[in-house]
């Protein structure tokens, strides 16, 4: 396929703690902040080059915390803005909806919040949905995409785990749907939902550091009784549901692209096959790709510092 390799480049560049470890802490992190964006909008900031800012969005029932591993490395080359999108992790729900293209509104508003300017967005399954839809929308906004085991539109040669699939029929059901995500916060540990998350995230739940894991752990804990937390897993859930089942939607937005992209995912991607990203890369021959081989569907996580490479060299030839 055109564009698109194995990505090894981190291997290459032998970097402290194995190829695919970063040598930073996860727990050392910078202080929250706070934007207003019609509510709290949470977030951290890594300092950086001036001149480049990315803006890193996670997937659903994500926050922040899934980027402490690569966003240091990150800002060797650029500001790096790293928030909690409204109705997960610390950023409360209020009156703001989760849908996708309510969360891109807030990407919108919290750009023009901390004064941002043109930005490159990495987002990863929702969020990299987020950002295909901000980039066709406001084109102006996104100088470039990092689309991290993205959602894409269906395609042919793929299919997602079945668990996967039955588990978003439920969050499809009318009556279902919330009671099931307030159930399961309710009952299960944290400690219980992370582990088994991340089993079912990853190819080795092993690679995820004990200090990411705990972070995960405690803001799980610290969040589990938010009445609205259900309810917003739920509404952006659906919003997902509906985009890939009208590949147009999808398809729409990615051909409206204009800045430069660079598609990342995992070869063992269990919630979005890696055949949906090469069917996007093909139609988009003027994209770059890079399959990582026993990766899952939190590449940034799982191999950082190979997403590390991989975006670093992108940014070199692609980001003017």
């Amino acid at each position: 396929m055109p564009g698109m390799t194995a990505g090894h480049a981190a291997d290459r560049a032998s970097l402290p703690g194995g190829p695919d470890r970063l040598p930073q802490m996860a727990s050392d992190l910078p202080p929250l902040r706070t934007a207003d964006v019609d509510g709290p909008v949470v977030y951290r900031e890594w300092d950086g080059p001036p001149g480049t800012t990315f803006v890193l969005l996670h997937g659903l029932g994500g926050s922040h915390l899934n980027w402490v591993e690569a966003a240091p490395g990150l800002a060797g080359l650029g500001r790096v803005l790293a928030p909690d999108l409204p109705g997960f992790g610390r950023s409360p729900r209020g009156a703001r909806g989760t849908r996708l293209m309510d969360s891109r509104a807030a990407l919108s508003g919290f750009l023009d919040a901390v004064d941002a300017g043109p930005v490159i967005v990495a987002g990863n399954s929702m969020g990299g949905a987020i950002g295909f839809l901000e980039a066709a929308v406001e084109p102006s906004r996104v100088r470039g995409l990092v689309a991290t085991s993205s959602v894409f539109p269906w395609a042919r040669g793929g299919r997602p785990h079945p668990l996967v699939l039955g588990t978003f029929a439920l969050y499809d059901s009318r009556w279902l749907g919330e009671r099931i995500v307030a159930s399961r916060r309710r009952a299960v540990d944290p400690e219980t939902v992370v582990a088994f998350s991340l089993r079912l995230l990853t190819v080795d739940p092993g690679r995820i550091p004990r200090d990411v894991v705990r972070l995960q752990v405690e803001l799980l804990r610290q969040t589990r009784d938010d009445p609205d937390l259900p309810r917003s897993f739920v509404e952006a859930a659906r919003s997902i549901i509906r985009y890939v089942r009208d590949p147009a939607v999808g398809r729409r937005a990615m051909d409206a692209v204009r800045s430069p992209v660079l598609v990342i995912h995992g070869r063992q991607d269990r919630f979005v096959p890696a055949a949906f990203a090469e069917a996007a890369l093909a139609q988009h021959p003027g994209w770059r790709g890079r399959i990582l081989p026993a990766v899952g569907h939190v590449p940034h996580m799982e191999a950082p510092a190979r997403w590390l490479a991989e975006v670093a060299e992108w940014h070199a030839a692609a980001i003017r």
